[in-house]
């Protein structure tokens, strides 16, 4: 494993994405290169490298551009995410953009295909995670399909604020990177988000955006 990032959360990360013990993501680990990277970079495909990376800090994201210069989200991507060539994919129109600062560990082509091989928790680890990233394209295919720009809004308000207690979006959207990943303008997505503001549903709070009635939001959604 090389510099760039915090060893002791690397390690942490890959052995829950893995779902292993310590010893072999001390193993799995040794063949990563670990490198930062600045919100805004261009993650993957990059041209002098074929490489699968696990995400171990910060955010990201898979997208695709239209020739017309339309940007449709297709995957959000958190620590303990993988993407590039993780089992000979194409990425075709789509690129992966750091939507903030962070870190990844890089593995060499066809070095998680060998892991996969001889670990079966890796495998078991790789095939969730493709899994997951069917489900959620298509969630958003369906989304896009079904929904109005209020009710994609609100599904993403929603899972952006996860399971944490308060239910509170941290940090503060960013409008324009919101419509993007909802497929709308930052114009109605603001708009949205001060109606839902006026009407106690959404509450503004220190580093952040507070889902005060979750149920109101399904309502828009469902």
């Amino acid at each position: 494993m090389g510099q760039g990032d915090d060893p002791g959360q690397t390690l942490a990360v890959i052995r829950s994405a893995f779902g292993c013990g310590e010893a072999l993501a001390g193993t799995i680990a040794a063949l990563s290169r670990a490198d930062s990277h600045p919100r805004g970079a261009m993650l993957w495909p990059l041209p002098d490298r074929d490489e699968t990376t696990l995400l171990t800090r910060g955010a990201a994201q898979e997208v695709a551009y239209g020739r017309d210069g339309a940007v449709m989200v297709l995957l959000p991507i958190a620590p303990g995410d993988f993407y590039g060539d993780l089992v000979g994919s194409d990425a075709g129109h789509a690129q992966v953009e750091a939507t903030s600062d962070g870190a990844g560990a890089h593995f060499a082509s066809g070095a998680i295909v060998r892991l996969m091989e001889s670990y079966s928790c890796v495998g078991v680890a790789i095939t969730r995670h493709l899994s997951g990233r069917l489900a959620t394209m298509r969630r958003r295919m369906v989304e896009a399909a079904m929904l109005s720009a209020t009710g994609r809004i609100a599904a993403e308000l929603l899972r952006s604020a996860g399971t944490s207690d308060d239910r509170t979006i941290r940090p503060m959207p960013v409008f324009s990177d919101f419509a993007i990943t909802v497929q709308s303008t930052r114009e109605t997505v603001s708009r949205t988000v001060s109606q839902l503001e006026k009407r106690g549903v959404l509450k503004r709070v220190e580093g952040g955006l507070q889902i005060v009635a979750p149920h109101r939001l399904e309502e828009l959604v469902y």
